[in-house]
């Protein structure tokens, strides 16, 4: 190999060997990790507006050795009712629902929030954060937060909506449970996310696609008010990884068990 080509080549090499560091960061769009021996792709931090509910179980200043610029202020909620830790390896977007669920704040919010320490709240948030909490751990920056009102149920009783993939359906089913976290992805019209502790407590969860406005707008409402619900779900056959995904075909409500 002359020396002119090896010259050519730095670059291809060094992009190669960036590429493999960026695999290696989780808000890299190229990103991914392993589990299973099996690669799966993380997604990309995007425009996002969304809703999570538990036990507010921390909140803090994370570096208040670099006092001097930007600090940081963090909060973690346990999602659901008597739940654990766990990192989400099956969630959409990545990083919005694991348990404890990390999130950044305002240092002025400090003292509302130790108001609600302990207590099962809900917390309004989206992505990206601004730009004066770049130091903070957490993706999600909240916006809003309030105690969990089980007597404020919905209206309704069940919603039903629709699908629009053309994934191939390999299963099809229902899951009881109580909804911890909605997102929206307000980048990609239609695109809605919804996590469920399975069973109403405990350490098992599962995560759902939605299409339809309607049915987000409903498990929103069963959030807010800690409702167990029964979902109905699709299972259908992914292109984009080695995980089939869940979409949500109806939305039941079958008790109430919140509590503040």
């Amino acid at each position: 190999m002359t020396a002119a080509s090896k010259k050519n080549n730095l670059p291809a090499f060094l992009l190669s060997i960036l590429m493999f560091c960026g695999a290696l960061l989780p808000g890299n769009a190229a990103a991914q990790f392993v589990q299973d021996g099996q690669l799966i792709p993380i997604a990309p931090v995007v425009d996002t507006q969304g809703y999570a509910a538990g036990q507010l179980s921390r909140i803090g200043l994370q570096n208040k050795l670099n006092s001097a610029f930007n600090q940081a202020y963090a909060g973690q909620l346990l999602l659901g009712v008597n739940s654990g830790s766990f990192i989400s390896y099956g969630g959409f977007p990545l990083s919005l629902d694991n348990n404890p669920w990390p999130f950044c704040f305002d240092r002025d919010e400090f003292d509302m929030l130790e108001e609600y320490i302990g207590r099962n709240v809900v917390i309004e948030f989206k992505t990206p954060r601004r730009s004066s909490m770049l130091s903070c751990s957490a993706i999600a920056e909240m916006t809003a937060i309030y105690p969990v009102d089980e007597n404020d149920l919905p209206d309704e009783t069940a919603v039903e909506g629709s699908i629009s993939t053309f994934e191939f359906e390999v299963a099809h089913g229902v899951e009881y449970g109580r909804i911890t976290n909605a997102v929206r992805n307000k980048s990609i019209s239609r695109t809605y996310y919804m996590t469920v502790q399975v069973g109403g407590s405990g350490n098992k969860f599962s995560h759902f696609v939605m299409n339809d406005r309607d049915l987000y707008e409903f498990a929103v409402k069963n959030l807010k008010a800690a409702t167990l619900v029964k979902v109905h779900y699709s299972e259908r056959l992914s292109g984009r990884g080695p995980r089939n995904r869940l979409y949500v075909m109806a939305i039941e409500i079958a008790g109430t068990n919140g509590g503040n």
